[in-house]
């Protein structure tokens, strides 16, 4: 019998439990080599799936009755072998975490797009438009170049075409952590310095490009039409319209009421409904809930004082509990005992490729936008930061039919490679680019969280909120 959908509640509960403790464990071994938590999380996801706990090392798996994994496995007998993963992990159960991974995502992205700043565009459109076009051209460009090497049974699904599976080998290489990299400008005090702004706003044009990207070689890789594309491009601009020509003046009622009364039940609702919705029609459109999520954060109002108060109430739990769901979510699926040494040729062509087309070509456009070279090469070094959005973007190509899984191994790989890197060439390059504020911090963040890595600061700040308006909220309450 399938599982019933209490099992499938028991099942879920009892892998939220299992990610957690992996993750934090593997988090902080980490942090204590200075790395970002979020590439021990990256990795304790692998770790949990069939790399480490599959059938090629676990043939003889004699499963706990407790565990109902006889159910789990009769309700899909095409899947694998029994093994830790397939028990501990049914397809039932990953289809309720890998919604919980995309809430992640949304809320992950919406914090980041709270904070940002739009004072710090102001004289920068020229640089901005060529570093954040530029950082997708160049990384496309070589796609081309590098694709028809990697067009075999190994690393191209069966189904695709020669033309959608080359542009997502170009929309794998041109994604950007968007998240990481702000955090670190934050931690390092330079989002208003002219690098800073430049690369936070370009990252913003780089990741819906990128996803429209993704969306193209998808459909084309499926056999879309030229004009299904042309529409989703027209929907995207009419989206980004709608969100700052209607939702956003439409907000300011709120953001007044906010400042008078603090936030409320009917604000905090609000502001959600217009991130869920934000984040369907984004998904809808096909640019991918992030992009819903982060200018969700945007078009709203009095930012600076929701900022605080959003991360308070969101933060913990999205750094903490939903993006190590959406990172174990992605390990499910990888599985490095099918990596052959045929495929190592391949992979380490793709990274290279990767790394030269983003920080190079990051730091190339950045100069042409105005910046010094020392500040185009740090700038094109967070660019090369690949963070968990690879792992989305290649997520969605095996899903999709375009890639196989062990091209999505190399996804994963540069997703370790390139956010492992950042950190050290960051501090090593950036004091030839500009002098960092001494209260800033001396390494790279330990969360890539909005929020989580200054939650003392967003807490005092809502202190001091409340003690201005104390009475108010007293009185309300």
């Amino acid at each position: 019998m399938p599982l019933s959908p209490s099992q499938v509640t028991a099942f879920v509960l009892l892998d939220i439990v299992v990610i957690l403790v992996a993750a934090r464990v593997v988090g902080t071994l980490f942090t204590k080599i200075g790395q970002p938590r979020v590439v021990g999380e990256i990795v304790a996801g692998v770790l949990l799936g069939p790399t480490l706990l599959g059938a090629t090392l676990w043939g003889g798996f004699s499963p706990p009755a407790w565990l109902h994994c006889d159910a789990a496995i009769a309700a899909n007998p095409a899947g694998p072998m029994p093994s830790p993963t397939e028990c501990f992990f049914p397809f039932q159960a990953r289809g309720v975490l890998g919604v919980l991974g995309q809430i992640a995502l949304l809320l992950f992205m919406f914090l980041t797009g709270l904070e940002f700043d739009f004072a710090l565009l102001k004289g920068k459109i020229r640089g901005i438009v060529l570093v954040g076009v530029g950082v997708v051209a160049v990384p496309i460009a070589l796609g081309f170049a590098v694709a028809p090497l990697l067009a075999n049974d190994t690393f191209r699904a069966a189904e695709a075409s020669d033309l959608g599976f080359t542009l997502f080998v170009g929309a794998m290489l041109a994604v950007t952590a968007f998240p990481v990299m702000v955090r670190i400008l934050q931690e390092k005090g330079l989002t208003t310095s002219p690098m800073g702004a430049t690369g936070i706003a370009a990252a913003a044009i780089c990741t819906i490009l990128m996803f429209l990207a993704v969306a193209a070689a998808s459909s084309i890789a499926g056999g879309g039409s030229v004009g299904g594309l042309v529409l989703k491009l027209v929907l995207t601009v009419v989206y980004l319209a709608v969100m700052f020509g209607v939702v956003q003046p439409a907000l300011a009622p709120m953001g007044r009421s906010y400042e008078a009364r603090g936030m409320t039940s009917g604000t905090f609702a609000t502001i959600l409904v217009v991130l869920f919705a934000s984040g369907y029609v984004a998904h809808q459109i096909g640019i991918n809930v992030i992009v819903g999520g982060f200018l969700a954060g945007m078009v709203l109002p009095a930012r600076k004082g929701l900022f605080a108060d959003m991360t308070a109430r969101l933060a913990e739990l999205t750094g903490t509990v939903l993006l190590p769901i959406f990172l174990a979510f992605s390990g499910l699926t990888t599985d490095f005992t099918q990596l052959s040494v045929a495929a190592l040729g391949g992979i380490a062509v793709f990274l290279l490729a990767g790394i030269v087309g983003k920080w190079g070509g990051g730091a190339a456009f950045a100069r042409a936008g105005g910046l010094s070279w020392a500040e185009g090469n740090v700038l094109g070094i967070l660019m090369n930061c690949r963070g968990l959005l690879v792992l989305v973007v290649a997520l969605v190509g095996v899903q999709n039919g375009v890639i196989t899984p062990v091209m999505q191994l190399g996804g994963v790989l540069m997703a370790l490679i390139t956010t492992a890197m950042t950190g050290p060439l960051f501090d090593r390059f950036i004091g030839s680019a500009t002098p960092v504020p001494a209260a800033a911090a001396a390494t790279a963040p330990d969360s890539v969280v909005p929020g989580v890595a200054t939650r003392r600061q967003a807490a005092s700040g809502g202190r001091s909120r409340a003690g201005a308006g104390g009475k108010r909220r007293g009185g309300r309450r």
